[in-house]
C-alpha cells in the first residue's frame, strides 16, 4: 500500500545559491526524488524517508540561463517541507505534475516569452523562488539570482540598464520599495513582468505597486505548498474593487468554500500525500478536495483571504482577522509594513492581542491599536498589548513568524511574575538588543531593519572588532553574517546556540599570525622566513577584505566612498602616533605626516615613519579610482574571476615598466605599484573562494603562479600560498572558545600592534637594561590589544558627542 512505501531520496542543502539550481534540475532530470535540508546534521534527522546520499552546493549567485523543459509525470518530485509559520513543519511530497501544471498557468497567466530577464527577490530555497527560475528555464529566459539576496538599489540599476526587466517578489520586500519610491520611480516604468508571492496585501499596496510598474504585467498567486499557485489576480487590468481579492482559478484548478469557512482547492497541482510519522498519508479528500486552514469567500467567481483559522483571535467571544487589524493600524501610521498582530494568552477573555511594531514610539503604537479597534468596533480594555522591537523575525520570504511572538510574549510575562515573587530577576532577552548592538557601533549612522555591517561600509578592520563584540554578548555568530541585515541577525540569536568550538575564519586566523610574523621580526624575537613574505600576504587580505566587505556595496551603488572611509581609519591613528612621536622628540617631518615617506629616501627621517600603512593606504586608493570607472565595475560584475585574473597580469607588468624608469631598489621597492599584484591576487581570492571547487583550484593556480614569479622557491612563497589555500579551502576552523578570543583580538589589534611596537621594544630594553625579544613580543601585543579598544573607545565617544551637538547628522 502507499502508506506502507518506503521513499529514499537524495538530501540536497540549501543555499541560496545557482549551484543548488543546477543541483535541483540535475536531480529532476534524472528522476531523483530529493529533499532539501538547512545543514548536514538536520539530513541525519529520522524523516521516514531513506537519504542516499547528500549534496552541499556550492555558494554564490548570478545568472541562471540555462533551457529545461517541464516535467509531466506522476513521480514524485521532491518532498517539501512547510515553512513552519505555525506549528510542526510537514512533508509534502509533490510530483512532477503538481510541479509542471502550476509552471504551465503562470506561464499563460503573464504571457512569458523567452525575452524574460528576471530579478529573482526570493530564495530559491522557497518554493516560490524554485519555481519562477522554473518558469522562465522552460520558456527559455533568463534569472538572476542576486548573491545577497533582494537589494531594491541593485534592481533599479539594473532595470535602468536593461539587465532585467522582471521581478518575483513577496509583498514584505514589496513594502521596501513602497517605503522608498524613489529609488525605483525613475526606471519602473522599464518593468514588464511581476509575480507576487502568496501574502497578505491591502488594496492601496495593490495599487501602490501598480502605479510604480505602470508598464508591468503584475500578477499575484494565492497557494500553498500543497497547491502552489492555487488563484491568480491580474493586478495591473483588475478594477480596483478587485484588488481586495487574490484572484480567480484558471485551468483545471477549482476553488470552493467549506462549511465552516475554509477555503478547499482541487486540481492537478494539488499534492496527493504527506508524509506523517514515517509513513505517507493522503492529503486530498475522496471527492479530490484539498482543504485548508485559510479561511475566506468566494464573491463573482473571485476569492478573499480571510485570515488563517488558527491566526484568529478570540478575545471575550469576538473573533477578530489579525491581518486586518494590522492593516488598519498600519494604515493609521501612516505606514505600509513593519507591524504584526498576532494573539497571546488573557486570564479574563480567553485571549489577548499582541502589537508588535519596528523602531517606533509605543505610546504612539498604542493610540493608533486602540483607535483601529475602536473603528472595527471593538474595545478590549487590558487585553491589548503593545510591544516595541528593532526588528520582527520572520520567515525566509518574509512571512512574519506570529508564533515566536507569542511565545516571546508568554516567556517575558512569566519573567516578570518570577522576579515580582522574589525568585529572581527576570534578564532582558538576547534578541531584544542586536539593533542597539548595531547603533552603538556605528554612531551617527541611520540603522533600520535592513541594514548590514556589509551595507553601512563595514571593512576588514570593523569586521573583528564587531564581530568578538557580537559574540561575547549574543553568541556565535553564523558564516558570512555581513551581508545579514539586522532582522536576520536578530532571529539568529534568538535560536543560536552556545558552542563550546566555535568556527574561526582562517581571514582573521592569518592576519593575526602574518602580524605576529612582522612583529617578531622587527624586535628581534625570530625570524620566520629569511624572505620575508608576511607583508605580502597582508596586502593580499587588503584586496581579499575589500572584495568581501566593500566590493557589494560598490557594485550596488557605483560609489567607492567606503573605501575613503577605510583609508581614515588607518589614517587618523598613524598619524596621530607620528605628531604624537614628532612632539616627543621636538622634530618636525613633513613627509611622514603627509603619509608619503615611503615615496622617498628613508635616511631622510630622524623620528619615525610608518612605510607599510602608507603603502596600505595608497594601494586602496589605486583600487578606488579603478572602481571610479563604471567599465572597470561592469567587468569585475560580469567576469569577477576572469577580471582578477586580468587585474594580476596587469599588476605585474606594471610593476615591470615602472622599474624599468624607476629603480626603487633605494627605497626598497616600497611603492604601490610593486605591491598592487597582491592586491590582486587577494581580490581574486575572494571573488573564487564561495565559487566551486574547480573555480577555487583554478585561482589557487593563478595566484600560486604569481606568487612565484615574485619569490621563486622560497619559504616566503610557502607561507603565502598556505595562507591563501587556507582562505580558498578552509574558510573557517573549529577552535577552542579562548582560542578565538585570543586570535581575534591579536588580529583586530593588527594595526595598533604595528604603529606602537617599535616604541614597546625601546621601553623594554630601558626597563631591563638589555633586550628581551620575548618580552618585548609578549608587551607589544598587549599594549596593541590596549591601544585598539582605548582608540575604538574614544572614536566612538567623539561620533556620538558629534551628533549629540549636530556637528554631524544621521547618514
Amino acid at each position: 500500500m502507499m502508506r506502507d512505501l518506503k521513499l529514499c531520496a537524495t538530501g540536497l542543502i540549501r543555499r541560496n545559491s545557482l549551484s543548488y539550481v543546477e543541483h535541483f534540475f540535475s536531480l529532476n532530470e534524472e528522476r531523483r526524488l530529493l529533499v532539501s535540508f538547512s545543514d548536514e546534521e538536520a539530513a541525519k534527522e529520522p524523516l521516514g524517508i531513506t537519504i542516499d546520499t547528500c549534496i552541499v552546493p556550492d555558494e554564490g549567485g548570478g545568472w541562471f540561463n540555462d533551457h529545461h523543459a517541464l516535467i509531466r509525470d506522476d513521480l514524485p518530485a521532491q518532498v517539501s517541507f512547510t515553512s513552519g509559520t505555525e506549528g510542526k513543519p510537514k512533508g509534502i511530497i509533490l510530483s512532477h505534475t503538481n510541479l509542471s501544471d502550476a509552471a504551465e498557468r503562470i506561464i499563460a497567466e503573464m504571457a512569458l516569452t523567452s525575452d524574460v530577464r528576471e530579478y529573482i527577490g526570493v530564495p530559491v530555497t522557497h518554493s516560490f523562488g524554485m519555481a519562477r527560475i522554473r518558469a522562465i528555464s522552460a520558456v527559455g529566459g533568463r534569472s538572476y539570482l542576486p548573491p545577497r539576496g533582494f537589494d531594491p538599489l541593485e534592481f533599479s540599476r539594473m532595470l535602468g540598464a536593461g539587465d532585467v526587466n522582471s521581478l518575483s517578489a513577496v509583498p514584505t520586500l514589496l513594502r521596501i520599495l513602497l517605503q522608498r519610491p524613489e529609488a525605483i520611480r525613475e526606471t519602473g516604468g522599464k518593468l514588464i513582468w511581476m509575480e507576487i508571492g502568496s501574502q497578505y496585501m491591502t488594496a492601496a499596496e495593490k495599487r501602490a505597486i501598480r502605479d510604480l510598474f505602470p508598464n508591468a504585467r503584475i500578477v499575484q498567486h494565492y497557494g500553498l505548498t500543497e497547491a502552489s499557485r492555487s488563484t491568480f489576480l491580474q493586478i495591473s487590468s483588475a478594477p480596483d474593487e478587485l484588488l481586495e481579492s487574490v484572484g480567480q482559478a484558471v485551468g483545471k484548478t477549482e476553488v470552493g468554500i467549506s462549511p465552516d469557512g475554509c477555503i478547499r482547492i482541487r486540481g492537478p497541482h494539488v499534492a496527493q500525500h504527506r508524509l506523517e510519522g514515517g509513513h505517507l498519508q493522503g492529503l486530498p479528500g475522496p471527492d479530490g478536495w484539498l482543504l485548508t486552514n485559510d479561511l475566506g469567500h468566494l464573491k463573482d467567481g473571485y476569492l478573499y483571504f480571510d485570515g488563517r483559522a488558527d491566526d484568529l483571535i478570540n478575545t471575550g467571544g469576538v473573533k477578530i482577522n489579525p491581518d486586518t487589524l494590522q492593516a488598519q493600524i498600519s494604515k493609521l501610521l501612516h505606514q505600509s509594513g513593519g507591524v504584526v498582530v498576532t494573539k497571546v494568552p488573557d486570564a479574563l477573555r480567553g485571549e489577548g492581542i499582541l502589537v508588535v511594531a519596528e523602531a517606533m514610539d509605543e505610546a504612539r503604537l498604542r493610540q493608533a491599536s486602540a483607535e483601529a479597534l475602536k473603528l472595527l468596533g471593538l474595545d478590549v480594555g487590558d487585553a491589548l498589548h503593545i510591544k516595541v522591537v528593532s526588528a520582527i523575525p520572520q520567515t525566509a520570504t518574509g512571512k512574519p513568524l506570529r508564533r515566536l511572538l507569542t511565545e516571546e510574549f508568554v516567556l517575558a510575562e512569566k519573567a516578570v511574575r518570577v522576579a515580582t515573587e522574589g525568585i529572581g530577576k527576570s534578564a532582558e532577552p538576547r534578541t531584544g538588543n542586536v539593533m542597539e548592538f548595531f547603533q552603538d557601533f556605528f554612531p551617527g549612522r541611520k540603522i533600520d531593519a535592513d541594514a548590514s555591517f556589509e551595507a553601512l561600509g563595514g571593512d576588514s578592520l570593523g569586521y573583528i572588532q564587531f564581530s568578538m563584540e557580537f559574540e561575547s554578548r549574543f553568541g556565535a555568530l553564523p558564516s558570512r553574517w555581513e551581508s545579514l541585515t539586522v532582522a536576520q541577525l536578530q532571529s539568529h540569536v534568538a535560536v543560536a546556540r552556545a558552542k563550546s568550538f566555535p568556527r574561526l575564519e582562517s581571514a582573521t586566523l592569518t592576519r593575526a599570525f602574518f602580524m605576529v610574523c612582522i612583529v617578531a621580526l622587527h624586535l628581534d624575537t625570530f625570524v620566520y622566513s629569511n624572505n620575508w613574505g608576511a607583508a605580502y600576504f597582508l596586502f593580499m587580505l587588503a584586496g581579499y577584505s575589500l572584495m568581501r566587505f566593500q566590493w557589494p556595496e560598490i557594485s550596488r551603488t557605483g560609489k567607492v566612498g567606503t573605501i575613503f572611509g577605510t583609508i581614515s581609519k588607518i589614517a587618523i591613528p598613524t598619524m596621530l602616533v607620528i605628531s604624537a612621536v614628532q612632539l616627543w622628540a621636538h622634530k618636525f617631518e613633513l613627509k611622514p605626516l603627509l603619509l608619503i615617506s615611503n615615496l622617498f629616501d628613508p635616511r631622510e627621517y630622524e623620528v619615525v615613519y610608518f612605510y607599510f600603512a602608507e603603502i596600505y593606504m595608497q594601494l586602496l586608493l589605486l583600487v578606488a579610482g579603478l572602481f571610479s570607472f563604471r567599465a572597470m565595475r561592469d567587468a569585475f560584475r560580469d567576469s569577477p574571476l576572469i577580471s582578477g585574473a586580468v587585474f594580476i597580469v596587469f599588476s605585474i607588468v606594471l610593476s615591470y615598466l615602472v622599474e624599468l624608469v624607476w629603480d626603487t631598489n633605494y627605497i626598497f621597492h616600497r611603492t604601490p605599484t610593486w605591491y598592487l599584484w597582491t592586491v590582486a591576487c587577494g581580490m581574486l581570492i575572494a571573488s573564487a573562494a564561495t565559487r566551486d571547487l574547480p573555480s577555487r583550484l583554478m585561482a589557487m593556480a593563478i595566484v600560486a603562479i604569481a606568487v612565484f614569479v615574485h619569490h621563486g622557491f622560497t619559504s616566503a612563497t610557502y607561507y603565502i600560498c598556505g595562507g591563501c589555500a587556507l582562505l580558498l579551502f578552509w574558510s573557517e576552523i573549529s577552535v577552542p572558545t579562548p582560542v578565538k578570543r585570543v586570535v581575534g583580538e591579536i588580529a583586530g589589534a593588527s594595526m595598533f600592534m604595528y604603529l606602537s611596537h617599535y616604541h614597546v621594544k625601546a621601553l623594554v630594553t630601558r626597563l631591563f637594561h638589555a633586550p628581551m625579544p620575548w618580552v618585548a613580543l609578549i608587551a607589544a601585543m598587549v599594549v596593541g590589544i590596549v591601544f585598539a579598544r582605548t582608540y575604538h573607545w574614544g572614536e566612538s565617544q567623539a561620533l556620538a558627542f558629534g551628533r549629540r551637538h549636530a556637528w554631524w547628522g544621521q547618514k
